[in-house]
C-alpha cells in the first residue's frame, strides 16, 4: 500500500482482453476499459464511437416543451426576455450560450450575473425586483441553483414568468416556476442526469433550435470541464466534440488568452482544466463576471485582446491574494492552539473570492478538515475543505441549527454563522471527525489500472493512450503503476520549496517525476531507494522541448527481503556472529554456521541469515522463509551446479523411453548402447542413471544384467510420481532461482507452500 492511498490491484477479465484483441484494441487500452467497468463488446464499441447522431432527445426533460412554448410566444410577441446566470465558468458559458441561441431566434434578450460579493449566489429578490421593473417578462436561470422558492414567487406576483435551468441537486421544495428544466427532475425521463448548467442550456437550445447546435459546443465543452461534472456518456461527447471545434474554429476571445500562456499546442480538456477555466472563473472571483460574457462573445480582435489581458491580470490578482492569505492562516494556526485540534477554522478579513482555494492549499499541508472565513460585522461566511472520505456538508447538517445558510457536498461546503455560534461548531465539528478517524482508516482508495515497470514507458506508450481522451470526473487519466524504480535524485523547489521533483531509473533509463501536493507524506523517500510509483504520465512542454514526465499520485518504499550479495566476492568472515550461516555441508553450531537439512532444529530468532550454497529444495527456502528474517543475503557461491551437472528433464525421458518401447524385444543393452544413448539423449552417464532410476521407480522399466526391460503391462503415469524426479526438479528450480534470476524477481515471486511466507 501506498503512503498516501490504499492501493486496488487491477483483476483483469482474460476472456474480454483476448476478445477485443479482434477489434485492433492493445492490451493496455483493454485493460483500462476493464478495470473502468467497460468490459463488455458493445459498450466498447459505444465508447469509441463517433456516431453520436443528436444525443437524447432533448423533450425527454420534464417541463421541456412547455419552456420552448413559453420561449417562442415570447419571440413571437417581442416580450424582453432575461437569461439569469452564474459567476463561475459554468454560469458564465451556459449565460453565453443561451443568450447567443435566443438572439439568432430574433429574441429581445439580455444577461445579468449577480456579483458574488453583493448578491452572493442565486437568484436574489432585489435583482428580481429591479429586472422585472425594467420591462422583463421572461426570466430564464441557468446554473443558478433550485432553491430560489420566494424569488420564483415574487416573481410570479410581479407578473413575470421564470424558466428554471439547472443541475444541482433537487431540494425537497421545488419553486413554482412556469417551468423547471432538470436532468434528474423527479417527473422527467431523460437517460443521463450528470450534465452541468452548460449541458442543461444546450439541451434547451437544441430544442428551441429543432437542429443539434454542434456550433455550440465549444462553450459546452469548456463549462463541463470547468464545474468537474462526470465526463461519462452525453458530457464525453459533448466534450470531446467541443473541443474538436475549439481546434478548428476558436472564438478570439478564447485564441487571445491562449496566447498569453503561450499555448501553442492543441487544446485538449487539460488545457480547459489548467489555462481556460481557472482564469474564466478568477473574474467572479476578483470582479463582476460579466467581463466573461464580453469576452466570449467579443467579435473583434482588438476588443478580445483587451479583454483577455484583463482576465488575466484578474487570474494574477487571485493568485496573489490567495498565496498572502495562505500565509496568513499558516501563521495563525502555527502561533495558536488552532494547529492541534482536529478540524482547522480561521477567520480574518479575507477576499471572499479565493476562500475555497485557501481552504484546499490548507487541507493538503494539514491533512484534515479546514474551515476558512471573512468576517464581515459578526458575520462568517466561507468555505470548508474536507480529507479522505469525512463528509462535511453532513457533518455541518447535523448541527444545521447553527448555521444561517449552508451547502455543499462531501468534500467542500459553503457556509455562513454568526460569530458567538464559533466554539460550539469547531467543538462539534472536532468531536464528528474525531470520531470518524476512529471508525475509520485515514486513507482514501486509489484504483490502479496497470501494472508496468520503466522500461515499457515510452511516448509511444503515452500516445496509445491519446484513443480514451477526454480524461475528467469518473474517467480520470489512468492510474499506472511503476513497479522497482531506483530513485536517483530528489528535490524540493518553487518559492518555498513546496513542489517535490524526483528522477526515477532502472536498467534502459529514466523518468522525471513531479509533485505539487501532499509532499510532506513523501519526505522520508531518499535517493537510492527502490520505489513503487503510482503516477499518470504526461508531456511536459519547456522551452520548445518535450519530454516525458509522471506525476507523482503516491509511492511506496519496496522493503526486499531477499538482498543481492552474488557476484561480489564477498567476504563471509565479515558476517557477524549473531547473524545465522546457511550451507550444505558446513556445520560449526557454535558460529552459527547450519547446515540446511538441520533447518528444523533452529529455534533462535535471526533478523539475518545468509546463504553461502544454494539449498537443494523449495521446502528448504519455505523453511528459511518460516524463520521470518528481515533480510536474506543470497552469496551462493557454489562450485558445483547440478543443473550444469546432471542433464536430465521431461524431453529427454520421453526420448529414452520411446527408445527402449521402439527397440526389439523391448529392451536396450546398456552395455552395448551406451554410446548410442548418450548421444542421442545429449546427457552424460550420471545422468542416464538417474533417470532409469526415475522409471523404475515408476514401473515402467526393470533393469537386469543391465538391460533396460520395458514393463509389459506399464500405464501412462504422471512424471511427478516420482520422488526421484521432483526431487532434481526442485534442485533445478532452486538453482534456477538464486543463481540465474534477477533479485527483483526473486523477490517477486513466490516460491513457498504455504500463503504469505514469500513476499516482497
Amino acid at each position: 500500500m501506498g503512503l498516501k492511498y490504499n492501493w486496488n490491484y487491477p483483476q483483469y477479465d482474460e476472456t474480454f482482453l483476448n476478445d477485443l484483441k479482434e477489434y485492433n484494441i492493445s492490451e493496455n487500452i483493454a485493460k483500462i476499459l476493464d478495470s473502468r467497468g467497460i468490459n463488455k463488446i458493445e459498450e466498447v464499441k459505444k465508447y469509441f464511437s463517433d456516431d453520436y447522431e443528436e444525443g437524447y432527445d432533448p423533450f425527454l426533460m420534464h417541463d421541456m416543451k412547455r419552456a420552448v412554448e413559453r420561449i417562442n410566444n415570447a419571440i413571437e410577441n417581442e416580450e424582453k426576455i432575461l437569461v439569469y446566470g452564474d459567476y463561475d465558468a459554468d454560469g458564465i458559458t451556459s449565460t453565453v450560450l443561451l443568450v447567443e441561441t435566443l438572439v439568432s431566434l430574433g429574441a429581445d434578450v439580455s444577461s445579468y450575473i449577480p456579483n458574488r460579493f453583493e448578491e452572493g449566489y442565486g437568484p436574489n429578490k432585489d435583482a428580481f425586483s429591479k429586472i422585472i421593473k425594467s420591462g422583463i417578462s421572461l426570466i430564464i436561470t441557468v446554473d443558478n441553483g433550485i432553491a430560489g422558492v420566494d424569488e420564483v414567487e415574487l416573481a410570479n406576483s410581479l407578473g413575470c414568468d421564470v424558466i428554471i435551468t439547472d443541475h444541482h441537486k433537487i431540494q425537497d421544495k421545488i419553486p413554482k416556476a412556469y417551468a423547471v428544466i432538470h436532468p434528474e427532475h423527479p417527473e422527467g425521463q431523460y437517460p443521463f442526469g450528470k450534465l452541468a448548467g452548460v449541458g442543461v442550456a444546450f439541451k434547451l437550445a437544441h430544442a428551441l433550435l429543432e437542429i443539434y447546435p454542434d456550433f455550440l459546443l465549444d462553450l459546452v465543452a469548456i463549462g463541463t470541464v470547468a464545474d468537474m461534472v462526470s465526463l461519462t456518456d452525453e458530457n464525453r461527447i459533448f466534450v470531446k466534440q467541443g473541443i474538436e471545434l475549439l481546434n478548428e474554429d476558436p472564438r478570439i476571445g478564447i485564441k487571445m488568452l491562449l496566447e498569453l500562456s503561450n499555448i501553442t499546442t492543441n487544446i485538449d480538456e487539460q488545457t480547459i482544466g489548467f489555462y481556460i477555466a481557472p482564469k474564466l472563473n478568477s473574474i467572479g472571483r476578483m470582479d463582476s463576471a460579466k467581463v466573461g460574457l464580453s469576452f466570449l462573445m467579443a467579435e473583434d480582435a482588438s476588443v478580445a485582446k483587451s479583454l483577455a489581458e484583463q482576465i488575466e491580470e484578474y487570474n494574477v490578482q487571485r493568485k496573489e491574494i490567495t498565496e498572502n492569505i495562505v500565509k496568513d492562516v499558516i501563521e495563525t494556526i502555527e502561533n495558536n492552539d488552532v494547529k492541534n485540534k482536529s478540524v482547522i477554522m480561521v477567520s480574518g478579513d479575507y477576499h471572499e473570492g479565493v476562500l475555497g482555494i485557501v481552504a484546499s492549499n490548507i487541507v493538503e499541508k494539514y491533512q484534515r478538515p479546514v474551515l476558512i472565513m471573512n468576517n464581515k460585522e459578526g458575520i462568517l461566511k466561507g468555505s470548508a475543505r474536507s480529507v479522505f472520505d469525512f463528509n462535511i456538508y453532513t457533518a455541518i447538517n447535523k448541527i444545521g441549527d447553527k448555521f444561517i445558510a449552508y451547502g455543499g457536498h462531501t468534500l467542500a461546503a459553503g457556509f455562513s454563522f454568526d460569530e458567538q455560534n464559533f466554539k460550539e461548531i469547531e467543538k462539534a465539528l472536532c468531536d464528528e471527525f474525531d470520531e470518524y478517524k476512529n471508525n475509520n482508516e485515514l486513507k482514501s482508495t486509489k484504483n490502479i489500472d496497470i501494472v508496468s515497470s520503466l522500461e515499457e514507458v515510452s511516448y509511444q506508450f503515452l500516445n496509445s493512450l491519446e484513443v480514451l481522451k477526454p480524461f475528467g470526473m469518473d474517467f480520470e487519466k489512468p492510474n499506472i503503476l511503476l513497479e522497482n524504480a531506483k530513485v536517483i535524485e530528489k528535490v524540493y523547489f518553487g518559492a518555498d520549496k513546496q513542489y517535490l521533483r524526483l528522477t526515477i531509473a532502472d536498467e534502459v533509463g529514466n523518468l522525471e517525476c513531479i509533485s505539487f501536493k501532499d509532499n510532506m507524506i513523501f519526505k522520508d523517500i531518499n535517493v537510492n531507494d527502490t520505489i513503487d510509483l503510482l503516477c499518470t504520465l504526461d508531456k511536459n512542454y519547456f522551452n520548445g522541448r518535450t519530454k516525458l514526465q509522471a506525476h507523482i499520485i503516491d509511492m511506496q518504499v519496496k522493503e526486499f527481503l531477499f538482498e543481492d550479495l552474488r557476484y561480489t566476492n564477498f567476504d563471509e568472515t565479515t558476517i557477524s556472529i549473531d547473524s545465522l550461516k546457511l550451507s550444505k555441508d558446513i556445520d560449526n553450531k557454535q558460529s552459527n554456521y547450519y547446515c540446511y537439512k538441520d533447518l528444523d532444529n533452529i529455534d533462535t530468532e535471526y533478523s539475518n541469515i545468509y546463504l553461502l550454497d544454494i539449498p537443494h529444495s523449495l521446502e528448504d527456502i519455505n523453511k528459511i522463509l518460516e524463520l521470518k528474517p528481515k533480510k536474506i543475503y543470497l552469496i551462493c557461491n557454489d562450485k558445483q551446479i547440478m543443473s550444469e551437472v546432471y542433464k536430465i528433464d521431461k524431453s529427454r525421458l520421453v526420448k529414452l523411453f520411446n527408445i527402449v518401447l521402439n527397440a526389439p524385444n523391448k529392451q536396450v543393452n546398456i552395455t552395448q548402447q551406451l554410446d548410442y544413448l548418450l548421444s542421442l539423449l545429449k546427457t552424460n552417464i550420471n545422468s542416464l542413471k538417474i533417470m532409469i532410476q526415475i522409471f523404475q521407480e515408476l514401473n515402467l522399466v526393470k533393469v537386469e544384467n543391465n538391460i533396460i526391460i520395458l514393463n509389459p503391462s506399464y500405464e501412462t503415469v504422471d512424471l511427478r510420481k516420482s520422488s526421484m524426479y521432483v526431487k532434481m526438479e526442485n534442485i533445478f528450480e532452486v538453482e534456477r532461482l538464486l543463481l540465474k534470476d534477477s533479485i527483483i524477481n526473486i523477490n517477486k515471486k513466490r516460491y513457498h507452500l504455504k500463503s504469505d511466507i514469500f513476499y516482497s
